[in-house]
């Protein structure tokens, strides 16, 4: 940066009262002498500032260096750097400087320091992103209006419905929808120019709800969620649906929630048994792209890693297992309310959410005289899956229905299972699955 006239300025503007240091260096340069120069400058205030002053008369500055330092602990400033020659002003550069960050330039070019003394990279190239929510086909177009050098790919699978609630009179054992599992979550990055023009797409579809059973019948599973896919040929990444909640039904007999998802398989529907977690790996302790196995036990399934979690099973007694978590994949649905041979009413339990404890999704309806629906699982986004629903409240009070199951969060969360009905009131709904989703980013 060249100063060659006696109102030529290096000067910066900051926006807020943050504490700003700055050292400059530069040679001054006649026909008969080469002179170095350097200032130190203190700002605490939102202010224009000459940083490098003009030369004199006959004399170029060449500005070989300077750096500026954000010293306040907490504050960030927005900083301009100009060039100024007294009436018209160029910016050179404009940014954020967080707290401790630090602006520097070499007589060439700009770079930013972290606090602590580390290069930020930031990545200003041209970014093509293109989200696909719709289950069914679809295609993708690749960029043209810049040169794409490598493509991001993000896949989840749809999750599965939770189970719908038995409905019974008399002192009998009656149960809750069980959970669905959630979708898995895959993704890979490729060389641009390995990808076609355009690929195709198949964003996975929610799994179906159970339906809770009349006056003295069972509900019916929930459907599994659809297989989310991008490109047809050798470049093929799948994320598998999870699989759906077993129904409530009137016996006492322990069943399962719908299975998580994986990267290779889908997660197995819920039974009588425990349904397997899609692979790979060993699903009873999930790792990368395998799902979580589903439990006919009050446990709480293991947590996922990518793949789907396991929706909540129940005992034959019952007593109920809560959703299973996935760190970034879909999460599982919590078990509907049921009902003891007493009868005592049993409470329903929340969907899977995203941290290392189960049961952090959609809160569980309350069970009673009024029973009330579970709360649906927040929809997740390009970094991790949707939540999982809460069950739905059951009940023992004469002719009154079983609550619904809350709906998995979008982009792959399990259904909650519905709750217990009882004499004429049917039981509750089990909660639908999230959609899966294929996002596609490109850079």
């Amino acid at each position: 940066m060249m100063l060659t006239g006696t109102s030529d300025v290096v000067r910066i503007v900051t926006t807020t009262s943050a504490n700003v240091d700055v050292s400059a260096n530069w040679i001054d340069k006649t026909s008969t002498s080469v002179t170095p120069g350097r200032t130190i400058t203190n700002i605490s205030s939102a202010t224009t500032t000459t940083i490098v002053g003009s030369p004199a008369s006959s004399t170029q500055r060449s500005v070989s260096s300077f750096k500026v330092v954000n010293k306040h602990a907490s504050t960030s400033n927005v900083v301009t750097v100009e060039h100024y020659d007294g009436t018209n002003s160029a910016q050179c550069w404009k940014g954020t400087l967080a707290a401790g960050e630090s602006l520097s330039y070499n007589g060439r070019s700009f770079e930013v320091f972290d606090a602590a003394g580390r290069p930020v990279q930031n990545y200003a190239g041209p970014v093509d992103v293109q989200s696909f929510t719709t289950p069914g086909a679809a295609t993708w177009t690749k960029p043209t209006n810049f040169n794409a050098k490598f493509v991001k790919v993000v896949c989840y699978g749809g999750g599965g419905g939770g189970g719908g609630g038995a409905s019974q009179t008399g002192a009998v054992v009656r149960t809750g929808g069980c959970g669905g599992g959630g979708g898995a979550r895959v993704e890979a990055v490729y060389l641009a120019s390995s990808l076609g023009s355009t690929e195709s797409i198949t964003v996975g579809a929610a799994g179906v709800a159970g339906t809770g059973g009349a006056s003295g019948a069972d509900g019916t599973a929930g459907g599994a969620g659809g297989n989310s896919t991008f490109s047809s040929g050798l470049n093929l990444l799948t994320a598998f649906g999870g699989g759906g909640g077993a129904f409530g039904d009137n016996a006492a007999t322990a069943s399962a929630g719908g299975a998580g998802g994986g990267s290779v398989t889908a997660g197995g529907t819920g039974t009588t048994s425990a349904a397997a977690g899609g692979l790979p790996g060993a699903a009873a302790t999930p790792v990368g792209g395998g799902g979580a196995n589903s439990l006919a036990t009050a446990g709480t399934p293991v947590t996922a890693e990518f793949g789907g979690g396991a929706g909540g099973g129940h005992t034959n007694v019952p007593a109920n297992g809560i959703g299973g978590a996935s760190m970034f994949g879909g999460c599982g649905g919590g078990c509907g309310g049921g009902a003891t041979v007493t009868p005592a009413v049993v409470n329903a339990t929340a969907g899977g959410g995203h941290t290392n404890t189960a049961g952090q999704g959609g809160a569980a309806g309350t069970s009673g005289a009024t029973p009330t629906a579970g709360t649906a699982g927040s929809d997740g986004n390009m970094n991790a899956g949707g939540l999982g629903g809460g069950g739905g409240g059951g009940t023992i009070t004469a002719n009154t229905n079983g609550a619904a199951g809350g709906n998995g969060g979008a982009r792959g969360g399990g259904g909650g299972g519905g709750g217990v009905g009882s004499n004429t009131g049917t039981g509750g709904n089990g909660g639908t699955g999230g959609a899966g989703a294929v996002y596609v980013i490109t850079y």
